[in-house]
This record gives C-alpha cells, structure tokens and sequence, in this order.
C-alpha cells in the first residue's frame, strides 16, 4: 500500500507545503487507487482525471518556484465531490435518469471555497436518485458497494464518498446530510465526517433544495480519514470563525450517553461499542452519564409530516420524477417490463414517507412546532459544554437492501438535523465480520469543534479510519 494513501488530508497539505512530497505524485497515487478499486465499488462516477493530472503539474511548478508561505491550506490536495454538487463544466445527474445530459455551468459555493482552498478535484461520486435514500444506488450508475464487504450498504446519499475514501482513494470530500447522509455512510465505510451547525456552511448550488418545513435540516459538510481532516475543511468551508479544537480542555466536561430511546432500540454489538467509546472517554476525565429517559423525539414522523405538509411531497415527486409528479404504479409496470426510470428503493422510500405523511397530519401527529421543547430538553440533559454520544446505525453496517425494512430500523441521525445540533462520526472499532463500528458524537449549536475535540479524544484511543484492505 502506497504511504501516501494512508495519510490525511491536512498532513498532505503540510508534507506538500514543505516540499517533501509533490501535488503530481500525490494526485497520481490516488487516481491509480482509484483505478484499481472503482470497478469493484463503484464510487466515483464522473472521473476528472486528465484535468487533475493538469492541476496538479501547475501545483508542483508554483511549489517549485516560489516560497510556500502564500499557499492556501488545501494546496495540491485531491478531493472528490458528491454529484449533488454544481462542479462548472462536470455532468450534473445525481443518479437521475432524467438528468443524464445535464452540465453544471457553475460551482456550488462549497465547491469553489474548496477550489479557492487549492483542493484538486478527481471527481463526482455516486449518490441515489436525486438523493432521496439511505443507500446509494441509482438507474443510471447503479449500486456502489461497501469497501470491507461487497454485500454491505455504504449508506447514503453521500454514499460514493464514504466508498472511495474508505478505500483510500480520496483523503477528503464534500457531501451533505438531509437526514444521515453523511453520517450514515461515514459510520458504513469506516470513515469519519462532520455535519456542522445548522446555517455554518452554505448549501448554495446543491440539489436538491429540501422542501421549505425542512430546507434548514439540510447541511453541506466534509467526510475525511482524520479528525484534523474536518476541522481543516471546516476553516475552508465555513461562513462563521473555526476555532482551533485542539485548545479545548474536556476535562469534566459532560457526556450524555443516550441509546435507550425505545423507538430506536439497537443490537448489543452496537450498544457495546457505544460503551466502549464511553468509558475511553470517562477515562480521559470526561463526566460520562447515562441518560435513562432520553427525550421522546419522534423525527420520523416529523419528517414525514413535514414532507406532506403544503404539498412538499410533491416537490419531492417531481424532482425525481425529472420534472413530473411520477405515478407509483406506472413506474411499477415500467421496472416488470425493465424500463423503470427510477429505483425501487426510491420508489418504496417515497410511497412510505407519503402513507406516513398522510397519518400522521391526519391525527394531528408529526407537528414540527414541538421541536424547539425537544432542543431544549436535550441541551439541558446534555449540559452547555457537554457532548452526547450515540450510535450511527442501529446494528453493524446492514446487507444492501436495509432500507426496505427502514420503518423497524431507523438511525440516530435525523434528530440531529431536526435540532440543528453538529455531529461528529468517528469509527471505534471493526466487527468480528471486518465492518467498521462507529459512533456519534454531537454538540450543541456552534460547538462543531468541542464535537470535534471529543471524537479526536476517540480516534486517538482506537486508532480511528484505516484503508480498507479487502480490495
């Protein structure tokens, strides 16, 4: 294994910087990583090689000739975008059969502070149609697969970007996360990622644009192999000040353990390892404190609600119906005869949060308006400078296919979006199968980096994102 494949993001940066390795052999390193185990996950799908190749010579002619004091932090660092981003003159499908001829005639606004960062890009990645699932797979690309076993789900919608770095063939990406979709493939590949503060980073020039009752659930954040990965791209990313997270003292500070919620009841595997992670940080002098009786937050049903209300659902529906409200049951007959144009996950997906939808505004139940008490009740559980740790996934990183039985295995992940609370995915430790079993450490609005801090605290103790080798 190629070192160069090993190392993160911001320690490129810094080997680049001081002239020890050169912007040509580290894009070159990761293109032909990304040659060698694309075709067995099928992660990126828009390849920019020729371009980046490019970049990179013009990054080592700068380095060569000039001092390195001016350079911006990412300088000559490879990154991939999910395809849900503009990236100018790049395909723009996200996974959508009605969008197969589209080209993005700009940058989103993440992706030019990545570009302004000097970030080179190596491509777009893979995501569900129109990013509208927990798993990624499309009509247009197909499935991307699970870098420790081929049978397991990345996640999503940022699932092609928690594959290639998985793999090693990325130190850092771009996603987002409308309800776990950053963190979901994170825990699922063995990665980490951050899903900042509500309104720190700016969505501009993503699609698609969430319905109105949830457009603030939505988030733009990184996913890397390190923490300093994520605290790097947050300086670049953001639209508020970072603060540096390595001064900040954890001593005593609380953490709330919380996997009690009946309503996400996980497996013992999942539970032991949140326990884990729990008493490594108790041993590093945090108040670790288990919370018997969380607060009943049920966001299923609110997203669902929120969906349905004022017409939302069918926002959705024509967004991945490429224009259209498509209809459930004619796209049905088209997938029996091979001509569906969108995927049966997405399809199962829709019809469920519709007839979830239509329940819950029926009784009255799902109301957004009871999430300001639910916010309230977790900050003072969790205490102003304290974290709360949970789970990713309700069980090891599933089969493909989990998503049909969504309904009996909710995450812990769209809560925190509801709330608008950052949250921080750091793997703890590997399965006896060779999974990757990760937790969640999230904080309370603007505290990215005390989320940050604690789970570098975690990757310290067990060593954090290491290359899938299964390859």
């Amino acid at each position: 294994m190629d070192e160069l494949l090993t190392i993160g993001a911001a320690e490129l940066a810094r080997r680049i910087r001081t002239r020890e390795i050169s912007p040509v052999e580290v894009v070159e390193a990761h293109i032909r990583r990304i040659e060698q185990v694309n075709p067995h996950i099928n992660a990126v799908v828009v390849p920019l090689f020729d371009q980046a190749r490019e970049q990179a010579q013009q990054a080592a002619n700068r380095v060569s000739g000039n001092g390195t004091d001016s350079l911006p932090p990412l300088f000559g660092v490879p990154v991939t975008i999910k395809d849900s981003f503009a990236l100018a003159g790049a395909p723009y499908v996200i996974g959508s059969s009605y969008r197969r001829d589209v080209i993005a005639d700009s940058d989103a606004t993440a992706v030019r502070k990545l570009r302004d960062a000097g970030a080179i890009i190596l491509g777009k990645t893979n995501v569900p149609d129109m990013c509208w699932l927990g798993e990624t797979v499309n009509p247009v690309f197909g499935r991307t697969r699970n870098p420790w076993n081929p049978h397991h789900t990345v996640g999503g919608s940022s699932g092609g970007e928690g594959a290639v770095i998985g793999a090693g063939g990325s130190p850092l990406g771009l996603g987002s996360d409308l309800a776990g979709s950053l963190r979901l493939p994170a825990a699922a590949c063995g990665t980490v990622s951050l899903m900042p503060t509500a309104g720190r980073v700016s969505t501009d020039g993503h699609i698609p644009t969430p319905p109105e009752p949830i457009a603030d659930w939505n988030r733009v954040g990184p996913l890397a192999r390190r923490i300093e990965d994520l605290a790097l791209a947050l300086e670049v990313l953001s639209e508020t000040p970072v603060r540096n997270y390595r001064q900040i003292d954890l001593k005593e500070r609380r953490v709330l353990v919380y996997i009690r919620n009946p309503l996400y009841p996980v497996t013992n595997t999942v539970a032991d390892t949140v326990a884990m992670a729990a008493g490594a940080l108790r041993s590093a002098g945090m108040e670790v404190v288990d919370h018997p009786r969380p607060p009943m937050l049920k966001t299923g049903f609110q997203f669902a609600g929120g969906l349905y209300s004022q017409g939302a659902i069918h926002k959705t529906r024509r967004e991945v119906g490429g224009g259209q409200m498509f209809d459930y049951l004619l796209e049905a007959r088209a997938h029996l005869r091979r001509q569906g144009r969108i995927s049966l996950e997405v399809l199962f997906f829709h019809a469920l949060i519709a007839a979830i939808g239509s329940v819950v505004n029926l009784f009255g139940f799902g109301k957004l308006e009871g999430l300001e008490r639910s916010r309230e009740a977790f900050l003072r559980a969790m205490t102003p400078d304290g974290v709360l740790l949970c789970p990713v996934f309700v069980t090891a990183p599933p089969r493909h296919g989990w998503t049909w039985r969504l309904p009996v295995s909710l995450p812990y992940t769209m809560m925190f979006n509801a709330l608008g609370f950052p949250a921080v995915t750091v793997p703890v430790r590997w399965s006896r199968y060779g999974l990757p079993l990760a937790v969640q450490v999230v904080a309370a609005p603007g505290e990215d980096e005390t989320a940050l801090a604690v789970a570098a605290e975690l990757e310290r103790i067990f060593g954090g994102w290491r290359v899938a080798d299964t390859l």
